[in-house]
Order: structure tokens, then sequence, then C-alpha cells
């Protein structure tokens, strides 16, 4: 379930997404990018995070993620009860003024960005009766700390909308020609204040619009239909992006009906 911010937040917060499965034993999931970083609560059993070397360490119960630049595994040991607070791809550069790609790839406890500030959020929102209580807790901290550290910045914003406005479908020289910047520029604020490349993130948007359309098409559209439409040159092409952004085929993705999200799924 997707519920919006207020006005006040709506240039940092995209959405809340709110997860939850009653599922009481082991289950595997895969997680990848979806351009956008973001703070997690929750609420009941925390996902172990997976990885060649480890059996799993347990995620915090609340914390804040960066950009991610390659799929992750991760492993349910219990029920979940989870809210998301998807920030926009600027969003934790706004919130706590550290540079973006710092936090690439990386899961970092609330209190330990947000200080104190983060103890008492977490403890208000995990205790919390209702969504909706849980986001007022949240809304508090998160608008005193955009007061505090957002800078507006007219031409990452608008390096951003051409982006979303093309799906991905552009070329980082395109953006050069629109907005006075230069190709150095860009790749610097990008890496600032995104954390990831120009070139990186447009592709990320442009799969992003891919899964969108792959889920809204009837199971009798032909997938190439979908692939050229969503600008990709042809199925192998589709092919080798696909498989690095999640490790699955296009097929094993549209068929599968363990998603918790567009960027969330089982792996069974």
């Amino acid at each position: 379930m997707q519920l919006y911010p207020s006005l006040m937040l709506s240039a940092i917060v995209k959405h809340y997404l709110i997860i939850k499965h009653d599922h009481d034993g082991y289950a595997d999931y895969r997680l990848f990018s979806d351009g956008n970083p973001g703070l997690v609560f929750h609420f009941k059993d925390p996902f172990l995070q997976v990885n060649a070397c480890e059996s799993g360490s347990k995620q915090p119960h609340s914390f804040l993620y960066g950009q991610m630049t390659h799929f992750n595994d991760i492993k349910s040991v219990g029920k979940l009860d989870m809210l998301i607070v998807v920030l926009h791809p600027h969003g934790l550069h706004a919130l706590t003024n550290l540079s973006a790609y710092e936090l690439n790839n990386t899961i970092t406890p609330l209190r330990t960005v947000f200080g104190q500030e983060g103890s008492d959020m977490e403890e208000q929102v995990l205790s919390s009766k209702s969504p909706s209580e849980a986001i007022k807790a949240i809304e508090k901290l998160l608008i005193c700390r955009v007061n505090r550290f957002q800078k507006q910045d007219g031409l990452m914003h608008g390096a951003l909308d051409l982006i979303y406005q093309a799906n991905g479908m552009i070329a980082v020289a395109d953006l050069i020609q629109k907005l006075p910047v230069t190709e150095r520029q860009l790749e610097r604020k990008f890496k600032e204040q995104v954390g990831i490349a120009p070139k990186k993130f447009i592709d990320v948007i442009k799969f992003q619009h891919f899964l969108k359309s792959l889920q809204k098409s009837s199971s009798d559209i032909n997938l190439s239909q979908v692939v050229y439409a969503c600008g990709y040159y042809d199925q192998a092409h589709l092919n080798n992006c696909f498989k690095r952004q999640t490790g699955v085929t296009p097929m094993q993705y549209r068929h599968h009906d363990h998603l918790l999200a567009i960027n969330l799924m089982q792996v069974l």
C-alpha cells in the first residue's frame, strides 16, 4: 500500500510504502535499485542481509539506505511488517547534508546519522498504533531536517525532471544541451546529490519504466513490443540489462507471483 507525504515534504519524499506478509517461516528475497534511497522501519522481524561470505546479519529495526549499484539478496525470518519512506533521488543528501555516494550500497541505523533525533523517531514510529500515526512522527523530524539542510538546486531538479519525463529514454548529451551545465559539472552534482553518475541513473529509470510497462501489459502481448516501446534495441539488449539489474530473466519476472514491490521479489 502506498501513502503520500504532506505538501511540505513532497519535494523530498516520493511516497510511503507499507509491506506486510504473514508468512511465518524463512523466505528468500531479491532487492534491486529503483533509483530512490529511503528509510526503513521494521515493526516485526527485520530481514537478514545475505552475502557470499556470511550466513546473514540482521538489519536494524530502523535504518536509512542509499543507492544500490547491484542487486542484493535478503532473507525474512518471520512475519513482515515494514514502513518504507521512499525518497526522491536527491532526498538523502537533502536530509543529511552528506555526499550521497558515501551512502551507496549501505544501510545505516537512524541513530548513527540523526543522533538522538533518530533514536526518538524510531521509538515513536515503532510504538505507533497506526500507519498515519507513524507517518506523523516521521514527518515531524524530516520537516525539521529539510528546513535545516535543504538547498534548492534548480539545475538538478531540471535534470531529474527531464529524465523522468523521458522515462529514461534520454542521453546525457541531451541533458547538457538543454541545461546550462558541462558534463563534468553534471557528473559531480549527480555523485554528490544522487550518489551515482547521470548515465547510471538514466539506465535505472529506463529499466523501471520497462518494469512498470511490463506489469501493465496483458499476458498475450509479445514481450518484444514492450522492449522496443521502452527504448531497448532488441531482446538481447534487454536480456543483458535485466540480468545485470535483477539476476533473473524478463520472463521469470513477468510470471512471478511473489512481488512485494516492483523491485522486491521472492526468490523461489
